[in-house]
């Protein structure tokens, strides 16, 4: 009985006092200690009161309290409501009990909690929850960059991707731009494209923006502990607010005012470093066809048909698709295909994103023309990979096939020197002179006065004979160097590099006059790669950077051309998948930096 009359006194003395509660700042900062004022009448306070306390919620704390007798006068507001009826009275006497609390690293709006007042040892609130605002401090970073992993444990080449979040607050600015986005060397990478990276307000405060998307599939080249290291962002955010005095003279007399002021200033901020353990490959169970692919993949071969005349192609088709290394997928093991005359297989390569993976797709047509009539048997072809969900090796197989050729209508001599492609028109064949009872058919019969002159005993004649021998070596010679020169085809390919790295960068001169950024830095990456491949006969795409920087140190080239090199391709790797872009007047000189480079490549 005696507990329920004390509440009830509570709530009829919060019900006729009139106590506020205000804070003691304008920006309460995440992290930083701040007061809650509870501003309470001295002719309201209960005299059977034992204290006031605050029951702190949302990882807000309590550090202390401490109270002080203060006249409150009212704000011109509440004079104004008085006058036309409000009823607000004047200046009265209040006691000020201010709670120190220390705010919670996150920000929004937050509940602190609730005040409570203590009769004889009971307490009971006189507030209901009280909400703030909790901002970022002009001190700290205004942007804030996460990198996340899908995986932190995987296999050797298994593929896993990495997502990229941003999350500005309220004192940021703008003027994002990332100064390093480098995944490490110790990873083959499929970036993505962040120009539609998108931001959105965050819930409770809507000061703050966040946004995230996956950036990069990636698979390891190693075993063991690897590291991905920092991006890295520059930005432009509002400075800490500094009091500035300053004194001016007018009229013969001195003003000294203070003002504060907020200045922008330039800060950087990174996501922290990625530690990812790579397994080995177990050994046991490995096939002897096993090649490295590591994932989930599919393979099927078949020929187009088993039926063919001698001069006729096979065409044996290959389809390999998996998820592991981005943009990479070995050949299978090919049977001996003896009995049949083969050409240069056509490769094809595809990468795309599907949901979280890239998946990589290969498609190989092997033409086959027999030498001879009968019956062959092609041997079966086994593709063998590591599955890392089921933690076995897998093996696909296809074939064998038996293939029955018949004797073609042509020679086969004639057919191996030019065998007929499997749509194609019929091979030419030698026509035997046909006789027609003569030994030689004149085309006119000879005049009577034709002449029988000595052309060699004419000056002239042997002029014109001796000086067409050396015409001969000369038209000779080219004719066999040219021919040589055509049958290299490292050669043709060295020999129109430069035509070729003109007709690329005439592309990034287009992307960048129409503004594509994306295009821009996609053609100079692209250009500067083909150029060297074309100048060396060496393919540089697939390859990670410090393979580049090794094959091109055993070329000849100087520490300081790869170091270029390396930093170009880089440059052009980031700002091709940065999420803002440098200035127009930056991409006109990022375009003839790289120009430079090619042109005074000497490989």
């Amino acid at each position: 009985m005696k507990r329920i009359i004390l509440i009830c006194l509570a709530l009829a003395l919060g019900a006729t006092a009139r106590p506020s509660l205000q804070l003691d700042r304008e920006r309460v900062e995440a992290g930083k200690t701040f007061g809650l004022q509870l501003v309470y009448p001295l002719s309201d306070l209960p005299e059977n009161r034992s204290g006031f306390s605050i029951d702190t919620q949302n990882g807000f704390t309590f550090l202390g309290m401490d109270s002080t007798d203060q006249v409150m006068r009212p704000s011109m507001e509440e004079m104004f409501n008085s006058f036309w009826g409000g009823g607000s009275r004047g200046a009265y006497k209040a006691r000020i009990y201010t709670f120190k609390l220390r705010a919670p690293k996150k920000t929004g709006r937050l509940n602190i909690g609730k005040v409570l007042i203590e009769f004889e040892g009971q307490k009971q609130p006189i507030s209901g929850e009280i909400p703030v605002n909790i901002q970022r401090a002009y001190t700290d970073d205004a942007l804030g960059v996460s990198l996340t992993a899908s995986k932190k444990t995987i296999y050797e080449g298994e593929q896993f991707y990495v997502t990229l979040g941003l999350h500005t607050y309220e004192h940021f600015e703008g003027n994002l731009q990332a100064t390093d986005m480098n995944t490490g060397n110790d990873f083959i990478v499929h970036r993505s494209d962040l120009s539609n990276l998108k931001f959105e307000p965050v819930e409770g405060s809507r000061r703050e923006m966040q946004a995230s998307a996956k950036f990069a599939w990636l698979s390891p080249t190693k075993s063991g502990n690897l590291q991905i290291p920092p991006f890295k962002f520059k930005y432009t955010k509002r400075g800490e607010p500094k009091i500035v005095e300053e004194n001016k003279q007018m009229g013969g007399m001195s003003f000294h005012s203070q003002s504060i002021r907020q200045e922008s200033v330039e800060a950087e901020a990174q996501s922290p470093t990625i530690n990812i353990m790579v397994k080995p490959l177990p050994t046991e169970g490995k096939p002897a066809d096993f090649s490295g692919m590591v994932g989930n993949y599919s393979f099927s071969a078949n020929f187009d048909r088993t039926d063919v005349k001698v001069g006729e192609a096979l065409t044996l088709s290959v389809d390999i698709k998996g998820d592991g290394t981005p943009g990479t997928i070995t050949d299978p093991k090919f049977p001996d295909f003896s009995d049949f005359r083969s050409v240069p297989p056509e490769n094809n390569i595809n990468k795309k994103v599907v949901g979280s993976k890239v998946i990589t797709s290969k498609s190989i047509k092997v033409f086959l023309y027999p030498k001879k009539k009968g019956d062959f048997t092609v041997p079966e072809i086994t593709y063998s990979w590591f599955n890392p969900a089921k933690k076995k090796y897998e093996t696909a197989k296809a074939g064998p096939w038996n293939i029955h050729v018949e004797k073609g209508e042509n020679s086969p001599e004639a057919v191996f020197q030019n065998p007929v492609a499997a749509n194609g028109p019929a091979a030419v064949q030698k026509q035997e002179i046909e006789s027609l009872g003569n030994d030689i058919r004149f085309i006119h019969a000879v005049g009577k006065n034709a002449g029988s002159s000595h052309p060699h005993r004419n000056a002239i004649f042997w002029t014109i004979f001796f000086a067409a021998i050396p015409f001969y070596v000369l038209v000779t010679f080219a004719i066999r160097r040219r021919r040589k020169h055509n049958s290299d085809a490292a050669l043709v390919r060295k020999g129109k590099a430069n035509k070729m790295l003109k007709a690329r960068f005439a592309n990034a001169r287009a992307a960048l006059q129409k503004g594509d950024a994306k295009a821009l830095y996609a053609a100079l990456e692209n250009g500067l790669i083909d150029y060297l491949s074309d100048k060396t006969n060496l393919e540089f795409k697939g390859m990670t950077r410090p393979q580049m920087k090794e094959e091109l140190a055993k070329l000849g080239l100087n520490a300081e051309t790869i170091a270029a090199i390396d930093s170009w391709l880089e440059k052009c790797a980031f700002a091709r998948f940065a999420p803002v872009n440098p200035s127009a007047e930056e991409q006109k000189q990022m375009l003839d930096d790289v120009e430079k480079l090619c042109e005074g490549l000497k490989v």
